[in-house]
């Protein structure tokens, strides 16, 4: 019996996302311990949270993964920047890890070293391997070819290069246990009664004809028969063309009738050179290929459901690593991929991949694996016992788990998250549509010439065009970006107001509440840290303040140093703005206990005060703008929050009024405050009936 579980989140928060993708791995598992676990996660995750918080939560299991330009699974489907977790289970199947580095950079060293830290590991042969490795300063096709001689003979190896958005110049990463590695190679090797069927997706259409790669330097293709390989490109493709990633080469090697692909990265106009995404064997038979959208999608749509399976044969598990060219090229019509493996794959198969820099299978029928490029690969694993357990019952189990566990936030909070990840999902689809409108012109002119000249003048003309509307859509970019920082400094209808009318009235407000925190003892706490850590601790606190304070509608006013003041009931009167304002600072304490709790010893105490009654609002100033108040509330709201206690809500008599029926507070009698006399306060204690 083999077991997965998969977690997939898409929370921007790595601490989050690290939890969400647990819990729901764990769901999926059921009681079932894990031994082995992958990761794939997005470049812009603090990588090193995530892999203690799976390490803390399963101490013994053995982790490898990497990062990705992509991340999909029958969980949540396709996503960018998101984490993707499996965890794996078997009372027959063994697994091992190993990771290795060369200082040098060598591939043959980095490659032996993981196997055998692997092998040493395990008491059998190996039956299959799965390995992600780095490609920019090892050689992801010497890496496959040094296993290949390596792992034993029955062997065959999978798995993809560690990748990253095309958006983006961040080192890729691989993962090892704890480990947060760097041109690295990791893998894990299955041995004992594993069984496994795989699909090789390129899809690629081979046009004009045959030719021989006669010179090469490592990645880089020099000649091809006797002219320069960028001149083997503008001959088919036109003199004003270049060797797009949409137009590949095929490669066949030893007079194969199979063929796996090579990308262009990059070229030389001088040199004529050509730059792929891996190597390229001198005397190797190539052929310029082309695809459409279309025909991606319908090649993969034959190539998964060719993976019959037997009765002797239950899969567990599918990996799917495809090309992040794909993706590019796929641009919206990306998530049908993960969609075509669900509707051929066995119903509730989980799916488990990512998007990468080059894939690695063997050709149909061939032993050796081999570094792929813009091909979708599909592996199912699983033994010849099946699992007995409803795998659709358990999915049921674990989606109201999740569920559940997701509805303890406000309603309010989870659309606010919700709409941030939207954001970012639509930049990301603004990105694919543009790609893709510039491949269909160039598909639709490129190679259909007829009249070089004529041809030339139009991809001029387009380029010219296309230009524009680059131009067009950054200045519209621009715009919305000016409104949204507006929008970050002041509310919506003020901003409304100043760009219609150019200033802002202020506004009487006869009943607001307002809200000061400070941190206990902060000059001396600054006085041990730097100014860079000074910042950085402030900014994780107010960050949480921010998104409590979002969550109940009230509104931020500003920081001071340590200080940090918001207000209820403006720029909108509301009648609960005391009862929001106090729920709020509840959240906001129930957060700094959190953080005790976690590191009890860099923990700072805050005190809150707050004080209800008539203040004036509006816009100070022609430059820089700020939303503020005025009035003796304000000065008030300070008193109370000085003359309060660490972890404790300080709330003035106006304030008890508008809350005791609601909140437990505690009478503290009257207080002398500087330049008022004595005020009647009050500690909030917290909901009644709680």
């Amino acid at each position: 019996m083999l077991k997965a579980g998969i977690g997939h989140s898409d929370e921007l928060d790595s601490f989050i996302a690290a939890r969400k993708a647990i819990e729901a791995a764990k769901n999926n598992l059921g009681e079932l311990i894990p031994q082995v676990g992958i990761v794939f996660a997005g470049l812009e995750f603090d990588h090193q949270i995530i892999l203690d918080e799976i390490s803390n939560k399963y101490p013994s299991i053995q982790l490898i993964g990497c990062t990705s330009g992509g991340e999909l699974t029958s969980e949540l489907g396709f996503s960018d920047d998101s984490l993707v977790l499996l965890l794996l289970h078997s009372d027959e199947v063994q697994f091992s890890i190993g990771y290795g580095y060369d200082p040098e950079m060598n591939s043959d060293r980095a490659s032996k070293m993981a196997y055998s830290m692997a092998k040493s590991n395990s008491s059998e042969s190996e039956k299959l391997c799965i390995v992600f490795t780095d490609s920019f300063t090892l050689s992801g096709n010497r890496v496959i070819e040094v296993l290949n001689e390596t792992v034993a003979p029955e062997c065959k190896i999978f798995g993809g290069v560690s990748a990253r958005p095309f958006v983006t110049n961040l080192t890729t990463k691989q993962f090892f246990n704890r480990q947060v590695l760097s041109n690295s190679v990791v893998l894990l090797l299955f041995s004992g009664p594993i069984e496994y069927r795989y699909s090789v997706s390129n899809t690629w259409q081979p046009i004009g004809r045959k030719a021989k790669v006669t010179r090469v330097n490592g990645k880089k293709l020099l000649q091809i028969d006797e002219m320069r390989a960028l001149d083997y490109y503008h001959y088919y493709l036109g003199e004003y063309s270049f060797p797009a990633p949409e137009f590949p080469l095929a490669v066949y090697e030893n007079d194969s009738e199979n063929f796996y692909i090579r990308v262009p990265g990059g070229y030389d106009k001088d040199e004529g050179s050509i730059l792929f995404a891996g190597e390229i064997k001198e005397g190797t038979t190539i052929q310029l290929t082309e695809a459409l959208r279309d025909f991606l999608v319908d090649d993969l749509d034959r190539e998964s459901s060719k993976k019959g399976i037997e009765d002797s044969f239950s899969p567990s598990l599918a990996f799917a690593f495809s090309c992040i060219v794909r993706k590019q090229l796929l641009g919206t019509k990306v998530k049908e991929e993960i969609s075509i493996l669900k509707k051929n794959l066995p119903t509730a198969m989980p799916i488990f991949g990512f998007y990468t820099y080059g894939e690695i299978a063997p050709l149909e029928n061939q032993r050796d694996s081999n570094l792929h490029n813009c091909t979708m690969i599909t592996l199912l694993i699983g033994t010849k016992s099946k699992d007995e357990s409803s795998t659709n019952d358990k999915k049921t189990t674990n989606q109201v788990v999740v569920e559940n566990s997701i509805g303890k936030e406000s309603l309010e909070e989870n659309q606010k998250r919700e709409i941030l990840k939207l954001r970012r999902d639509l930049a990301r689809e603004s990105s694919y549509r543009i790609n893709l409108e510039n491949v269909k012109d160039f598909h639709s002119s490129a190679l259909r010439t007829v009249n070089h000249e004529i041809e030339a003048a139009k991809r001029v003309i387009q380029s010219k065009n296309d230009e524009l509307e680059r131009l067009n859509q950054k200045l519209e970019e621009e715009k919305k970006r000016a409104d949204l920082l507006l929008l970050n400094v002041l509310p919506e209808d003020v901003a409304n107001e100043l760009k219609s009318k150019g200033s802002v009235e202020p506004k009487y407000f006869d009943s607001a509440s307002v809200l000061f925190t400070d941190f206990k003892g902060f000059t001396k706490i600054a006085s041990h840290l730097t100014a860079r850590e000074l910042v950085k601790e402030l900014d994780f606190y107010f960050t949480e303040f921010d998104r409590i304070i979002e969550s109940f509608g009230l509104e931020k006013l500003k920081t001071i140093g340590d200080a940090y003041m918001c207000a209820a009931g403006l720029p909108n009167p509301s009648k609960t703005h005391a009862l929001d304002l106090v729920s709020a600072a509840i959240e906001i304490q129930n957060f700094m206990e959190a953080v005790k709790e976690r590191r009890p010893k860099d923990f700072w105490e805050l005190r809150i005060g707050i004080h209800s009654g008539p203040v004036l609002a509006g816009v100070i100033g022609t430059k820089k703008f700020s939303y503020d108040v005025w009035g003796d509330t304000v000065n008030v709201a300070s008193r109370l929050e000085s003359n309060g206690e660490p972890g404790k809500i300080n709330i003035s008599k106006d304030t008890f009024l508008l809350v005791h029926d609601i909140f437990d507070c505690e009478y503290r009698g009257d207080i002398e405050i500087k330049n008022k006399g004595k005020i009647e306060m009050y500690f909030v204690n917290g909901r009644k009936g709680n």
